[in-house]
């Protein structure tokens, strides 16, 4: 069958990056979020478990996390250690926050977290609910922008050294071989994305797999302004 989905910018576009001033929307973005309450479904206590993105800190998901706290969600903010391990040992973060709990949680991941989600509920589709991920490439395994992908090398290389316990060549094979195949697991996905996210390119967020939401945001606007709350908001109460 013929993928429909949007060819992924030519390597040389991919290389020179997306427009990264589109970010300087994000701001103003959450100062919009602040003065106006987003409606969300009450969660009845359902889990949630959020993985932040690429040199991220878990405060970045707190506005996220406070949001669908108030409407009675149980929310967990994995311990990604800002991301900047291998996405093998990202995997093991998100599933260590999952838990042996015998409610089936649901994945919010922002950018490389929404990746490693995939890959997560792929391997655990008894433990997810639902995965939501958020301006995530889940089409390309690395950043392709130039400065971007020499420091995600960079860390990548420091993390296979021998003194690193996250080390593991053969684990990061398979991930990156979960990441590539179709997403066949009973999970429902819902892919948020932006035309005009300054750092991850939109095409790479689709999947055929997953249900698609086009919002108007920057790539950090996705954790907090009135376009994404309202999508992801959308997304829980399917």
């Amino acid at each position: 069958m013929t993928s429909t989905l949007p060819p992924v910018p030519p390597a040389i576009v991919g290389a020179i990056g997306r427009p990264l001033w589109n970010e300087a929307r994000a701001p103003f973005e959450r100062r919009a979020l602040a003065r106006r309450s987003v409606p969300v479904a009450s969660g009845g206590g359902r889990r949630i478990v959020i993985a932040t993105g690429y040199l991220a800190p878990p405060a970045s998901a707190d506005t996220l996390a406070s949001w669908l706290r108030a409407a009675d969600y149980r929310v967990d903010i994995a311990d990604m250690a800002r991301n900047r391990s291998t996405s093998t040992a990202a995997v093991e973060r998100i599933e260590q926050a999952l838990g042996d709990n015998p409610d089936p949680a649901i994945l919010i991941g922002h950018s490389r977290g929404g990746q490693q989600c995939r890959v997560a509920a792929q391997r655990n589709p008894d433990r997810v609910d639902q995965l939501l991920t958020l301006g995530s490439p889940v089409r390309a395994h690395l950043p392709r922008q130039a400065v971007l992908r020499a420091s995600v090398e960079g860390l990548r290389l420091l993390a296979r050294l021998p003194f690193d316990p996250d080390a593991d060549l053969d684990a990061d094979q398979a991930y990156e071989r979960d990441l590539s195949r179709p997403f066949d697991v009973d999970v429902p996905w819902t892919s948020i994305w932006s035309r005009v996210d300054g750092v991850v390119e939109w095409q790479t967020c689709l999947d055929e797999a997953a249900e698609s939401a086009e919002v108007r945001c920057s790539h950090f606007g996705l954790l907090a302004s009135t376009a994404s709350f309202e999508a992801i908001a959308g997304a829980l109460a399917r």
